[in-house]
């Protein structure tokens, strides 16, 4: 494969292998179970079905370190003739009896690709992190190019708006205006008025799937978005099976995530010369709770940065998420977080920006919020 130079050659990559595919082939789909990778997977699946007329078996993932055995032999017994990883940084050689692609938007390192299974992310060719667009986009792309008729932008602008890449992406939204006349009521398409509209509740609504009822309530979210791809009132108002207990998810959620906002104005910690607001969650029956409770609290303090900590994350592991508003900070995350693991080389992690998350021993807990404090001006 020719070295990527722009979205277009992602693109035609992209077609040239989905063009391979015959209509009596079985296709598998991996995908991350957050708002993009499940928005990733409801518009390619909505392509895969307007081209051989079935859908793809879906497997959601909650991370990288659930790409292992145990998957490839659940999907071994399916036999696939290709699997479509979507939001997941995976090294095609990990996938080697599989054909297909891999498409990213994350910070990598070291990824190679194969010529029947390339690695495809943006960041190939751009350096500049805010003009990455997410997964659901580039996937939006290639389902409009393929089939044109299909009027599904609204499904692509709840991955954009939950990944931060609403001003990069306003074509999306303009797009979803012409197409959804209503569902959009904002005068300016940006970030932070797209997160406050319907996008921001349809988002929630995509990752209450995963946080209530994990991997199949993920695959809720993915099957309620195809079922109400051209009524996106059903999906907002419960009225297809699948869209109906994503409705009741995201009910649960709601309820759950006003109660942690009163304990954050009573436990939080403000740093109020960093502005930087510091939350240890409590412990819920509640997954992905840590980058849900930092996104929710950088809605509400959208001068401050938000820092969650999940101290029961793992065997003595901490996990903590951290976010901020682009349009309110200067500070790059990305850069800060690389700074200190120089200083403290076994933490692990990364994102975007404006966006991160990192793992580290219990022990080391303290030592972090010391120097990420001292790394903001």
């Amino acid at each position: 494969m020719k070295r990527l130079r722009n979205l277009n050659d992602l693109l035609n990559v992209s077609k040239e292998i989905i063009k391979k595919i015959k209509t009596s082939d079985k296709i598998c789909i991996v995908h991350h179970d957050d708002s993009d990778g499940c928005c990733s997977a409801a518009l390619f699946s909505i392509l895969i079905h307007d081209l051989i007329g079935d859908y793809p078996m879906l497997f959601p993932v909650s991370g990288i370190e659930k790409i292992n055995k145990g998957l490839f032999n659940r999907i071994k017994t399916i036999n696939p003739d290709h699997v479509f990883v979507f939001d997941m940084t995976v090294d095609p050689e990990r996938l080697d009896i599989f054909r297909g692609f891999v498409l990213d938007h994350h910070i990598f390192f070291n990824v190679k690709s194969r010529e029947d299974m390339p690695y495809l992310n943006p960041r190939i060719y751009e350096k500049n992190d805010e003009r990455v667009p997410p997964t659901s986009y580039i996937v939006f792309k290639l389902l409009k190019d393929l089939i044109p008729s299909e009027k599904v932008a609204w499904i692509a602008g709840i991955g954009i708006t939950e990944d931060h890449r609403v001003d990069l992406c306003k074509n999306v939204f303009e797009e979803t205006k012409k197409e959804s006349p209503g569902l959009l009521k904002v005068k300016r398409i940006e970030q932070r008025s797209v997160e406050k509209s319907l996008f921001g509740e349809l988002g929630d609504m995509v990752r209450s799937g995963r946080m209530i009822k994990g991997i199949e309530g993920a695959k809720t979210a993915v099957w309620a978005l195809i079922e109400c791809k051209d009524r996106p009132d059903k999906l907002i108002n419960g009225l297809t099976q699948h869209s109906l207990a994503l409705r009741r998810f995201y009910e649960k959620l709601t309820y759950e995530t006003q109660n942690i906002l009163r304990d954050v104005e009573r436990n939080g910690r403000f740093f109020k010369k960093q502005k930087v607001i510091i939350y240890e969650q409590k412990r819920m029956k509640i997954r992905g709770l840590t980058s849900f409770i930092s996104d929710k609290i950088r809605q509400k303090y959208p001068a401050w940065i938000a820092y969650v900590i999940n101290k029961e994350y793992g065997k003595r592991k901490t996990k903590i998420s951290i976010r901020l508003e682009q349009a309110r900070r200067d500070e790059n995350l990305v850069s800060i977080i690389e700074s200190i693991k120089k200083k403290m080389p076994n933490l692990k992690g990364g994102g975007h920006k404006s966006a991160i998350g990192v793992i580290l021993d219990l022990n080391d807990a303290i030592d972090f919020e010391e120097e990420f404090l001292n790394s903001i001006k």
